[in-house]
């Protein structure tokens, strides 16, 4: 792995508390200090002295460095044989990478979440490979796509996780100011949309019956719904999604 932020801790988290034999992995230096803290915790894992070593020692090849760093953590590095490269730099498409590298070794893009940790993430990979797909159904399940559009509308969508995260921290901040104890408030906020989560796990239902049955007609959920997301708050939505979806298929 080149590039040890979030989702590469994320990652070995996942790959090291799975059932069985974990792989061995290696880590490059960048990110030095998450690689070391990883390197103690799991013997299955090593810090190598440079990218180059990492790509030499590994059949797998995982790209986590940030989009904009892509050029300085890639400059020079040689990747031939039968290895697999997997890339999760946002918005940089295959053909570029393949510039880059100046390789034909199989190229794959994927997006992990967080949750590959607890081996609970669908990861979207782009295109399908069995090695790749094999690893990330370790880790949640792997959702190939047939082509790079498709795989930019599941990037876009990724990038409405902290929304939510925010979404809560709003509902918790508005009960606070009614003079709720902002604890108590977080916690109750936490438990109510973990059980909400819950019920995602009911493939039987569609979204929107979800959404019908937690309603009642005239209800206060309803409420809520129609005067809060209404169809002026859906168009603003899906307005910066086509727009981030835009900037992606133009980086790409």
């Amino acid at each position: 792995m080149i590039g040890v932020g979030e989702i590469g801790r994320a990652l070995v988290d996942g790959l090291c508390g799975g059932a069985g034999r974990p792989p061995e992995i290696l880590l490059s230096p960048r990110g030095a200090d998450t690689a070391a803290e990883l390197a103690r915790r799991y013997p299955n894992v090593r810090v190598c002295a440079g990218n180059q070593d990492v790509v030499d020692g590994s059949d797998v090849v995982i790209l986590a460095v940030r989009p904009q760093d892509r050029a300085e953590a890639l400059a020079g590095l040689r990747v031939g044989g039968d290895r697999v490269v997997v890339s999760l730099m946002a918005g940089v498409g295959i053909d570029e990478l393949r510039r880059t590298l100046r390789t034909e070794v199989p190229l794959v893009r994927a997006i992990p979440l967080p949750a590959v940790r607890a081996r609970r993430s669908v990861t979207v990979t782009y295109p399908a490979h069995p090695v790749v797909d094999a690893l990330f159904d370790g880790l949640g399940g792997a959702l190939p796509v047939a082509d790079e559009a498709r795989f930019g509308v599941f990037s876009a969508l990724t990038a409405t996780l902290t929304s939510h995260y925010w979404y809560l921290a709003t509902l918790t901040a508005w009960a606070a100011r009614q003079g709720v104890p902002a604890e108590a408030a977080d916690r109750y906020v936490r438990g109510l949309f973990q059980g909400v989560a819950r019920s995602l796990g009911d493939g039987t239902r569609s979204l929107r019956q979800l959404a019908g049955d937690h309603e009642t007609p005239n209800g206060s959920n309803e409420r809520i719904r129609t005067t809060w997301f209404d169809a002026a708050n859906a168009e603003s939505l899906t307005g910066a999604l086509d727009a981030l979806l835009a900037d992606l298929r133009r980086s790409s």
